[in-house]
């Protein structure tokens, strides 16, 4: 189970990354 609690924190992780990514993208953009 501690396992699949990390899983879940690295997901975690990786969409908040993506969500900058994407704010910044649109920063540009604009």
């Amino acid at each position: 189970m501690p396992s699949g609690k990390k899983r879940k924190k690295k997901k975690m992780n990786t969409h908040k990354r993506k969500k900058r990514l994407r704010a910044n993208r649109h920063k540009k953009k604009k």
